[in-house]
């Protein structure tokens, strides 16, 4: 054997290395945890988020306003071009306006990977007046956060449209794609044809 070959021994130094870095992980997670807890205000139920609904819906969407610059790097747009009209894309809902029957219609429970969505759709005068969210993903602090913010664009499009053709809200696809699924299944009910 050589001479300073180092021995297989007890190594003070690494023993202790290894437990402040496995201390140090469990003060981490259980500072995160009480964190968590703290944030979501109601001792980390987060079921209890309050649901957006028509009425709130105009209120929470902001316009746009642009305000006029001097800036010297204005470049002009220029002039479109006329194109062939497209196609309409085909609608989930051919219903005209003012056909569905009066009443409080509940959609499918729809899986958007992260929790279920369930509509209510609410027909005043033979048009779509309020959708309603039964149920959405509200068990993490990042899905309340998206869907506070995309379900009243999703409420607000789907009574504009007056069905349950919507765009896709970016970082909320699973949620706007089962929203319009869900309410699809309630505007069917409430058809008069």
């Amino acid at each position: 054997m050589f001479k300073n070959q180092p021995t297989r021994g007890f190594n003070f130094f690494r023993t202790v290395k290894k437990l402040f870095v496995s201390a140090f992980m469990v003060f981490t997670f259980i500072a995160y945890a009480l964190h968590e807890r703290l944030i979501s205000g109601d001792g980390g139920n987060l079921a209890a988020a309050p649901m957006p609904s028509a009425a709130t819906s105009q209120q929470a969407i902001p316009s746009l306003q642009v305000a006029p610059t001097d800036s010297p790097f204005v470049f002009p747009i220029p002039e479109a071009t006329p194109t062939a009209p497209r196609p309409a894309a085909p609608t989930p809902t051919a219903i005209a306006r003012g056909q569905y029957k009066d009443g409080t219609y509940t959609g499918a429970v729809v899986d958007a990977f992260f929790g279920p969505v369930q509509v209510k759709a609410v027909v005043r005068n033979g048009k779509l007046a309020d959708v309603q969210f039964v149920q959405y993903p509200n068990d993490r602090r990042t899905s309340v956060r998206i869907n506070g913010i995309a379900m009243p664009y999703l409420t607000s499009e789907a009574i504009q449209a007056q069905s349950a053709n919507v765009d896709i809200i970016t970082g909320a696809t699973l949620t706007s794609e089962a929203f319009a699924q869900s309410l699809q299944v309630a505007l069917n009910a409430a058809r008069t044809i």
